[in-house]
């Protein structure tokens, strides 16, 4: 006999991640990080029990040299009702954010002294920025289409 509350925390869990969903698949763009132009690549996929979504971004500068790279793992903690996301990158930094949809997209809840991440969902694919405590322009902005 299946477990009813296993069950209904596999099915929250699913229906948690729909704000980011938009993520899975292969994407290609281009944008600037830090003022210098890069293009990137987001890979996204959905894994384990498709409770949780695999996000790996690689920034590269026109040489083709790595800049930037990240994975990012969302999930809905059922226990809080929350979307969450934990990001992986260079210099064995981890940091773990509260996700939060908007209108057009999400946003992670990164507090005051931390960068400021928005996506934006639009019909010719996906594009996010990145600002920095204190700043008006964004540090890093990228914009990508399906691949």
């Amino acid at each position: 006999m299946a477990d009813d509350s296993w069950t209904t925390r596999g099915q929250k869990a699913d229906e948690g991640l729909a704000p980011v969903r938009c993520l899975i698949g292969e994407w290609i763009g281009e944008g600037q990080c830090h003022g210098e132009s890069v293009v990137g690549r987001i890979r996204g996929e959905s894994v384990i029990d498709g409770s949780w979504i695999e996000v790996e971004e690689t920034l590269c500068d026109q040489g083709g040299v790595v800049v930037h790279n990240d994975r990012s793992l969302y999930r809905y903690n059922v226990e809080s009702e929350a979307l969450e996301v934990i990001q992986l990158f260079e210099r064995a930094t981890m940091t773990t954010s509260l996700v939060e949809p908007t209108d057009n997209g999400f946003r992670w809840i990164t507090g005051p002294g931390a960068p400021q991440l928005r996506f934006f969902v639009e019909a010719e694919g996906l594009r996010y920025t990145v600002i920095l405590p204190g700043e008006d322009a964004p540090v890093a902005e990228m914009t990508y289409r399906r691949a």
